[in-house]
């Protein structure tokens, strides 16, 4: 098939009536034999393109194929020329070179109180709130908060809230990490950020990096798309699309074609054949004032201390519990109401009453074999528990002994 037939079949593919004018199929032809060679990188790890993305008509959309290949289009009298990769991500993070706040509001598919990065297919947004400082000295403060948890590092010290009264202070961290927040801690550090993707994407085969022009509202806009394939082991799929590094995914950064700073962002998880848009940044601000006051927390009384495992007198006796056997213990000290033990498996200075009244007295009815999935580095117990109150659940208990003690610990999924 010659060239001329190729690219009358790809436009007819599109469903759109597309002009057979010979005159119309050899100019863009021309455009293409044209066209410098190497200006255009396609690979198995990165495809850049330069696309315009307005309304087009029936016939304009057919050809939209066309744009991506073209180093430079006319279309109405409009030239939008090939973004170059590196010059643009060099110009996109000089630009943010004299940034020394900011703050950002976004929405996510996700619990208002369950880990920060933990998402939903079918879950309601939940706010979601950053900020970030460095002041003349150098000293960096940060927050990321959700309704049912926050995290905050005030120059001093950090401070994990789970509300109501779950609490865990720590050394300070300049980086936003631990309690799954490193994924907010890169997205605050707008750098940074773009500068990983552009390695990762370099570095991994499963990564496509993106690069194209648009128009909204009369403003020329950048973006860079990024897609990626879910991360871990996927034999039992249970934490599949439950986290967005395990998901198969779209990153998709909105700049400003002029300042090049970052001016909007969404996460578009591909599930089922189905698109589902699970995070999306309504707004950043780039240098407001930040009140130092915000980097500190107002805690509440009664608080529970989350804690690291610590070393028992007969720690090998627990070491030598796998998770199926930690599971059991765990479930059989709660039907027995023996809170000290419980503590044993449970990584907080003391048991609430909730959870007390919750899981006081239940009934184990069984406890299934473990299994692996997705980047956990436990691992997840089925289980059925009858509560006092009568009602049956379900789940699967998540441990993990990647702690000081090497023991397993209960980590989620009560």
């Amino acid at each position: 098939m010659n060239p001329k037939e190729s690219l009358e079949k790809q436009l007819e593919q599109l469903g759109q009536t597309v002009s057979r004018d010979d005159a119309f199929v050899a100019n863009v032809m021309a455009r293409i034999n044209a066209a410098e060679p190497g200006r255009i990188k396609q690979n198995n790890k990165l495809i850049f393109r330069s696309l315009i993305m307005n309304r087009f008509t029936k016939f304009a959309a057919a050809a939209v194929i066309i744009m991506a290949v073209i180093l430079s289009v006319t279309f109405f009298n409009k030239t939008v020329p090939t973004a170059s990769a590196s010059e643009f991500l060099s110009e996109a993070c000089q630009a943010l070179s004299n940034i020394n706040s900011i703050h950002i509001k976004a929405q996510m598919r996700t619990l208002p109180a369950d880990n920060f990065s933990m998402i939903g297919l079918k879950y309601d947004f939940v706010p979601i709130e950053l900020w970030k400082k460095t002041d003349a000295s150098g000293q960096v403060k940060w927050k990321v908060e959700k309704p049912g948890r926050i995290l905050a590092m005030d120059g001093n010290s950090t401070t994990f809230l789970i509300k109501p009264n779950y609490v865990r202070k720590s050394e300070p961290w300049p980086d936003i990490r631990g309690y799954d927040c490193g994924w907010f801690g890169r997205l605050v550090n707008v750098k940074g950020l773009i500068e990983s993707e552009y390695k990762n994407a370099q570095d991994s085969n499963n990564t496509e990096l993106f690069i194209r022009h648009e128009t909204v509202d009369g403003r020329e806009k950048l973006v860079l798309e990024v897609s990626d394939l879910a991360k871990g082991n996927y034999t039992n799929d249970y934490l599949k699309n439950k986290f967005i590094s395990e998901s198969d995914h779209t990153k998709v950064y909105h700049f400003d074609a002029q300042t090049k700073l970052l001016e909007s962002f969404e996460i578009i998880v591909h599930a089922d054949q189905n698109d589902v848009l699970v995070f999306e940044v309504n707004d950043i601000e780039y240098n407001p004032k930040i009140d130092d006051k915000v980097f500190v927390l107002d805690l509440p009384g009664n608080l529970i201390q989350v804690k690291d495992a610590e070393i028992l007198p007969n720690n090998e006796n627990y070491q030598n519990m796998g998770p199926k056997e930690t599971a059991t213990a765990f479930f059989n000290a709660c039907a027995k109401e023996d809170w000290k033990e419980v503590l044993k498996f449970w990584m907080m200075s003391d048991v609430d009453q909730r959870t007390k009244e919750y899981l006081g007295g239940m009934e184990v009815i069984s406890i299934g074999e473990p299994f692996k999935s997705g980047l956990y580095p436990g691992w997840f117990v089925p289980y059925e528990i009858k509560l006092k109150s009568g009602y049956i659940k379900k789940m699967n208990l998540a441990v993990r002994n990647d702690n000081r003690a090497k023991r397993y610990m209960v980590d989620g999924g009560i």
